[in-house]
């Protein structure tokens, strides 16, 4: 029994040190991976990084010119997919990241635009925000005219209206209603005989 109770020991010790051996392999090999993913995605993350900046064209000489149309409502992400799709970019998520960080992004709006395929992102962005911006701009001007033309009419139609009231005035201070009377005299000696 004694044999057996040793022997049982002995199995006992040899499981429990292949467990402890097996366990620290899969701690070793669980670090391993986390390092490779932690390296990978920092690889990843530095060529984004890299490429938000200085991404070349697709087109470096000889260029195509692409009419795109910009929903009204876009996120950066259509953006990035809708510019992918007509050839303007290699990367739709690169383009999305390249738009938040582009200093013309408030004027990039809506609308349709003749682009390049030698623009990088950055150049289409101020292609895009260049003409929004002109649109503003003459939409601005033509309300300042519209204003000005309307405050020049209500002056003019004041001014009128203060001429008039005073020409009202002019004839109306004497008591001449413009009609002018004749004075018969004294009509007691008329009759209709002598009237024929």
């Amino acid at each position: 029994m004694k044999k057996k109770k040793n022997n049982n020991e002995m199995v006992g010790r040899v499981f429990g040190l292949t467990g402890n051996v097996l366990d620290t392999i899969l701690q070793i090999l669980l670090i391993v991976v986390i390092v490779l993913v932690i390296i990978k995605g920092a690889g990843v993350a530095y060529d984004y990084g890299y490429r938000v900046f200085t991404e070349e064209p697709m087109a470096k000489t000889i260029g195509k010119e692409i009419e795109v149309t910009i929903p009204v409502d876009f996120s950066a992400m259509d953006l990035g997919k809708l510019f992918e799709s007509k050839g303007l970019t290699r990367d739709a998520k690169l383009l999305a990241l390249q738009y938040y960080c582009s200093e013309y992004r408030e004027n990039v709006k809506g609308g349709t635009y003749t682009l390049s395929t030698t623009m990088t992102a950055e150049e289409m962005f101020e292609a895009i925000a260049e003409v929004n911006i002109e649109k503003a701009q003459a939409a601005k001007e033509a309300e300042e005219k519209l204003k000005a033309e309307e405050e020049a009419a209500a002056k003019a139609e004041a001014e009128a209206k203060e001429k008039a009231e005073s020409d009202d005035g002019d004839m109306s201070g004497e008591g001449d209603t413009g009609i002018q009377q004749i004075d018969m005299g004294d009509d007691s000696g008329l009759t209709e005989d002598s009237i024929r």
